[in-house]
């Protein structure tokens, strides 16, 4: 299979790290004001996806990293196309 070019791996896309998403009434938004809480119904252990140009790519928990958010990949795409966990091997039986 032929490697693609060096250039063509240069290539910036946007990446995103999307935490959780939700559906607000649009009074509600408007009525928002600073020190408003917005709860997620996300828990804070749940992994959170990587999304390159509206695609999700992966998938892993944030970190801190030298006082920055980071993602620690837990997932990618393929694995979980192909049905495997994070160690490369199939998901557990329970």
């Amino acid at each position: 299979m032929n490697q693609p070019s060096n250039a063509f791996l240069q290539m910036e896309f946007p990446a995103e790290v999307w935490l959780a998403a939700e559906e607000i009434p649009l009074g509600r938004l408007l009525d928002m004001q600073c020190g408003d809480v917005l709860t997620l119904s996300k828990e804070p252990e749940a992994e959170v996806d990587l999304v390159v140009n509206g695609v999700t790519v992966a998938s892993g928990e944030l970190v801190v990293v030298d006082g920055f958010f980071g993602l620690r990949i837990a997932t990618t795409a393929t694995q979980k196309l192909a049905g495997l966990d994070n160690n490369g091997g199939g998901e557990e039986n329970p």
